[in-house]
């Protein structure tokens, strides 16, 4: 008889998805000061809930109803300096809940413009056991951390067909900027703050709007070039979508991950080509 296998682990998630609220973070897309902006956040919190399933009981599990009266008090009348500050300020509230993971995303849906999907903030925590002076505890622990851009609009001559050739298409462009893996307070913001952001948005605007492809491999790959090459970014992520591509499609679109070494490399190819 073949070994009875193990039982998999758990990987249950209690969740709120777009808890929308509002908050001062910063300068709005206007760039004023002090204007209260729409806030759209969504946590994952990972824990086992076999116990409350056997049961029905709540008490054998942790409240989502207690997860957004946490997050909505900690947000109630205060003012925050960026998107990055708000969003370390709710990754605190992790000391007070239970589970192993935590996913917290915060979207400004009207922080930029021409970004009409939000601007924002997304990390990763993870419980883990440290030791001190002997003695053994859990904490939180910021695994992975990334700044995000959702459907960024714009429009430029891309496609292979003659028809594509004649107007421009719209796009939809969708970024993620890694944070640095091990990260202090002092190194969760972009240098430069929402001012860099600002500047790197209407950069790509300014190229992309210019540009005349074939593909979208060829315009993807000019998105991260020019964002790794002028900005202070270690790694990203970049999707551009062609809504209008297919008939029967929503959109259709590529995806490519392009790091500061790629650029290195990139360099020394165009220094040995020119010798």
């Amino acid at each position: 008889m073949p070994p009875t296998p193990s039982s998999p682990r758990h990987l249950d998630l209690i969740y709120l998805r777009n808890l929308q609220l509002s908050a001062v973070i910063g300068p709005d897309a206007w760039n004023r000061p002090d204007k209260p902006q729409p806030i759209v956040l969504s946590l994952q919190l990972q824990f086992d809930i076999t116990s409350a399933g056997s049961s029905d009981d709540i008490k054998n599990t942790f409240s989502y109803g207690q997860l957004c009266k946490d997050v909505t008090a900690k947000l109630d009348g205060k003012a925050f300096t960026s998107i990055d500050h708000l969003t370390l300020d709710l990754a605190s509230l992790a000391d007070n809940w239970p589970g192993e993971t935590l996913k917290l995303q915060a979207l400004a849906p009207k922080g930029m413009l021409r970004v009409e999907g939000g601007f924002g903030r997304e990390f990763f925590l993870r419980r883990v056991e440290s030791k001190t002076h002997g003695l053994k505890s859990l904490s939180w622990h910021v695994e992975s951390h990334e700044w995000v851009v959702k459907g960024l609009k714009l429009a430029c001559i891309i496609g292979v067909n003659p028809h594509e050739r004649l107007e421009k298409q719209n796009l939809s462009i969708d970024l993620r900027i890694q944070g640095e893996a091990e990260i202090t307070d002092y190194t969760l913001q972009i240098k430069g703050g929402f001012e860099t952001w600002r500047r790197l948005i209407k950069r790509l605007c300014d190229v992309v709007e210019a540009s005349s492809f074939e593909t979208l491999e060829a315009l993807s790959t000019l998105i991260a070039k020019t964002a790794l090459e002028g900005f202070p970014i270690p790694q990203i992520t970049v999707s551009v979508e062609k809504p209008s591509a297919l008939t029967f499609v929503d959109g259709a679109g590529v995806q490519i991950v392009r790091d500061k070494q790629w650029i290195q490399t990139l360099r020394g190819e165009s220094i040995r080509s020119a010798d």
